[in-house]
C-alpha cells in the first residue's frame, strides 16, 4: 500500500471535521491553521481544499479564501442521480460473475437483515457498502469502480454534513431489495437490462426517502 502524501493526511483531517461536524457550513478554513495542526506547509492544505472544493464539499473564493460549503438538497439529488446511473451499468457488467456472486451476496444480506433487526446502524452501513461493492468489483472495471468509489464518499460526506439521517423503513426496504437483485443476478435466464433498471430504482428510492425528510424542514422555514 503506498504512502500517504502530505496532500491526502491534509485532505483525510479537514474531511474528518467536515463529517463530525467540527467544521460547519459557511466555516472559514484557515490553510495556515490547519497546516500547523497536522505539521506540514501551507500547499498540501491548499492541494488538499482543492480537491474537497472539486466534491463540493469546500467553497473557495479569490481573495477570500475557503469555506464549507453548503451542500443543497438539489446536489445531493444530482450525485444521487449520477451514482445510480454508474450504479446500474455496473451491476449490469458484472453478470458474468453471477455464480460467484449468488453464493457470497445472500450471506452478506443476510447480515444485513441481522443488523437491522438489533438496530445496528454502524454495522448496516458497512455491510451494505460490502453488499454493494461486491457486486462493482466484479464488474472488472477500474475506471468505472474509482468513479463510483469517488461518489459515494461524496455523498456519505454531503449528507453528514446534512440533517438527512437513515431511515429504518428504508433500511428494510434496501435488505428486501438486494433479495430481488440477487434473484435477477444469479436467476436461471439473468436479463441485463432488468438488472441495470433494478439496481438503478435501489438507488434512486434513496432519493426519494431524502426527499421526504426535507419537506419537514422546507415547510418549518416557510
Amino acid at each position: 500500500m503506498a504512502h500517504p502524501t502530505k496532500k491526502d493526511l491534509a485532505y483525510d483531517f479537514i474531511r474528518r471535521r467536515i463529517l463530525e461536524k467540527r467544521l460547519l457550513p459557511g466555516q472559514r478554513i484557515t490553510a495556515s491553521q490547519i497546516a500547523e495542526e497536522i505539521g506540514t506547509s501551507v500547499l498540501p492544505v491548499r492541494e488538499a481544499l482543492l480537491s474537497l472544493e472539486a466534491e463540493r464539499l469546500v467553497t473557495i473564493t479569490p481573495y477570500v479564501g475557503a469555506v464549507v460549503a453548503w451542500v443543497s438538497a438539489d446536489e445531493v439529488y444530482e450525485v444521487i442521480s449520477m451514482l445510480a446511473v454508474l450504479e446500474g451499468y455496473a451491476t449490469a457488467q458484472a453478470l458474468p460473475h453471477s455464480t460467484a456472486l449468488g453464493r457470497s451476496l445472500p450471506a452478506i444480506n443476510a447480515r444485513l437483515r441481522a443488523a437491522l433487526q438489533q438496530e445496528m446502524w454502524s454495522w448496516f452501513i458497512e455491510l451494505n457498502r460490502e453488499f454493494h461493492f461486491t457486486i462493482f468489483e466484479a464488474a472488472d472495471n477500474s475506471v468505472l469502480l474509482e468513479n463510483i468509489r469517488i461518489f459515494w464518499s461524496q455523498l456519505d460526506t454531503m449528507l453528514a454534513s446534512t440533517s438527512f439521517h437513515l431511515v429504518p423503513n428504508r433500511a428494510q426496504e434496501d435488505v428486501d431489495e438486494h433479495t430481488e437483485l440477487i434473484g435477477l443476478l444469479a436467476g436461471d435466464h439473468p436479463d441485463a437490462l432488468a438488472l441495470e433498471l433494478a439496481a438503478r430504482r435501489h438507488r434512486l428510492r434513496t432519493a426519494t426517502y431524502l426527499q421526504k425528510q426535507a419537506r419537514p424542514v422546507a415547510a418549518a422555514g416557510r
